[in-house]
């Protein structure tokens, strides 16, 4: 398990192990089909990466039974939870200084992610982690600087089946192989760095 749990500027340690310890007991005690994602999830995966708290996505009928897992186990949430109405997609639960993304899974890639994750141990609980290939189909839809670097990542310094995701994409969002292969290209063939002027001799 490589996450790194210390701000690298200000040396300050995150809550995140004993919040993720307590998250990940209550999903699994409550049975909810999940998967952790997210720079967790990249750790588990042998890609360090700081994070303060803990991201995990579930299916959009589980998101209630999610909420009331976390609840029981000491966790609030900032907005008002209203089991008769649709989930919202994205519920910050805290506890103390602690927090868990929880993510609802509406449509593809995410019901894929949590169907096809592995469990393996974060932070000594075993559990459900998405795949190098997961995590390049989630942060393909997005455009979030840190994400892009994610997914950068992956593709360098990993050993990611490209080919798979690719078949993933063809049968699901054939639309997207583009942005994948321009991806992966931008990461594979980075552009030079702007060369700077000299500096004036006084």
């Amino acid at each position: 398990m490589e996450v790194v749990e210390a701000n690298v500027v200000t040396g300050k340690q995150t809550p995140l192990v004993e919040t993720a310890k307590r998250a990940l007991v209550a999903l699994n005690l409550a049975d909810v089909s999940y998967a952790v994602i997210g720079a967790t999830a990249l750790g588990v995966r042998g890609l360090p990466r700081f994070t303060a708290d803990l991201d995990v996505v579930v299916y959009r009928e589980d998101a209630f039974e999610a909420l009331d897992a976390l609840v029981a186990a000491g966790f609030t949430t900032d907005v008002d939870v209203n089991p008769d109405a649709e989930p919202e997609a994205l519920y910050v639960m805290r506890k103390g200084k602690g927090s868990v993304d929880l993510l609802v899974a509406s449509a593809e890639p995410e019901s894929t992610v949590i169907a096809e994750a592995t469990r393996t141990l974060v932070f000594g609980v075993e559990s459900p982690v998405a795949s190098l290939e997961h995590l390049v189909l989630m942060y393909l839809y997005s455009n979030q600087p840190r994400h892009l670097g994610d997914l950068a990542r992956i593709v360098v310094e990993t050993n990611v089946d490209i080919a798979h995701v690719e078949r993933y994409l063809a049968d699901v969002h054939p639309e997207m192989l583009g942005v994948l292969s321009d991806r992966v290209h931008a990461a594979r063939h980075p552009a030079p760095e702007p060369v700077r002027p000299a500096r004036r001799k006084r």
